[in-house]
């Protein structure tokens, strides 16, 4: 039907456009826009600030925002069913910038987060899955690693209280107690150390800082590049394609927590 622009079935008469149960849905911005949005988060490594977008495509700030946030939306989503299998190195961090009073865990202003990394038979990177958390406590850490690890894997934390609990649930877990005997924490846990380096670059040197209650969006955009490091050239399909099988988000949820 062209003049209200959607399609409608012969048999039910049920009407629908092409962009219904997309993020793109009701849409003012043009697709070529969108597109041009998917392609800039997709290969950039450091994504693109609303900032940039604005300028890029021609739109408001609070338009291109809400743009990008629909596009976190969506990598997040394709991340969550995400599992990671054989051995696993699992720590915890924080995002958030310096503030006086108390460092460390505990820190006040700060969004604590889990990351959890697969370690290859060559000892190289596999897969990786981050989230954040209201508090860093064994409940939390249990039901990430329930959610994101395979049962059968083996983990490696460090000694805090929180991850005593893994045997009991089946898993594999080694506690290295960092410190003792000149162990470090980059040592034990190269690749988390890592992850959680470029992450914070990432943050800092495209957005300076981002608020707590959508830390959720920006760990899965990042999750969702690294899992994604060797696909590089096809980046652009694959996020097109996570696009068009997530549902758009109304701008209320865009900006409530989604933080557990």
């Amino acid at each position: 039907m062209a003049r209200r622009r959607v399609h409608q079935c012969t048999a039910c008469r049920r009407q629908t456009s092409l962009t219904s149960g997309t993020i793109f849905h009701k849409t003012r911005v043009p697709l070529r826009k969108w597109f041009w949005a998917l392609y800039r988060m997709g290969q950039d490594k450091k994504g693109i600030s609303a900032m940039m977008l604005r300028k890029e495509i021609g739109v408001s700030y609070p338009t291109a925002w809400i743009m990008l946030q629909k596009i976190r939306h969506a990598m997040t989503t394709g991340e969550r069913d995400r599992v990671l299998h054989g051995l696993v190195e699992l720590d915890d961090a924080y995002l958030g910038g310096y503030q006086s009073g108390r460092h460390g865990r505990g820190a006040a202003g700060k969004t604590p987060f889990f990351v959890a990394a697969e370690v290859t038979e060559s000892g190289g990177l596999g897969l990786a899955s981050l989230q954040p958390a209201r508090r860093l406590n064994k409940r939390n850490a249990e039901r990430f690693v329930r959610a994101r690890i395979d049962a059968r894997c083996f983990v490696r934390t460090d000694g805090l209280s929180i991850y005593r609990g893994l045997g009991a649930l089946g898993y594999g877990h080694e506690s290295v107690v960092v410190g003792s005997h000149g162990t470090k924490a980059v040592t034990a846990f190269p690749w988390v150390h890592t992850i959680v380096s470029n992450l914070k670059r990432f943050i800092l040197g495209r957005h300076h800082a981002i608020a707590g209650k959508h830390a959720v969006r920006y760990l899965g955009e990042f999750a969702y590049r690294l899992n994604r490091r060797s696909q590089e050239s096809q980046l652009f399909a694959l996020l097109l394609d996570t696009c068009t099988k997530v549902k758009a988000m109304t701008y209320p949820e865009l900006k409530t927590a989604e933080v557990h």
